[in-house]
């Protein structure tokens, strides 16, 4: 069995436009480079700022990451972003 595929079917036929699909809107982006933004990683629990460094010139990797919330949120926080996912659809 090709896994990949079978995944990127699964989740192209179940998840496009659930909320983890959706990307983030302009006031959030607006609001991260002074340091007012949350990563969620669940639906509702953002992970702990204290887990990040500084973000300011920060190379940072998002694998599985083309939702559309996290990529865009690290870099107007000021880190270099680099978003890898396996699915088409997300990427789009």
């Amino acid at each position: 069995m090709d896994f990949s595929r079978h995944n990127q079917k699964a989740w192209d036929r179940g998840e496009k436009g659930k909320e983890n699909t959706i990307a983030v809107d302009g006031e959030t982006i607006a609001k991260a480079p002074s340091g007012n933004w949350k990563i969620y990683i669940t639906p509702t629990r953002p992970v702990r700022g204290e887990c990040f460094p500084s973000l300011k010139d920060c190379r940072v990797l998002c694998l599985a990451g083309a939702g559309g919330q996290q990529g865009p949120i690290l870099a107007a926080a000021g880190a270099e972003v680099t978003v890898f996912d396996n699915f088409p659809g997300q990427l789009d």
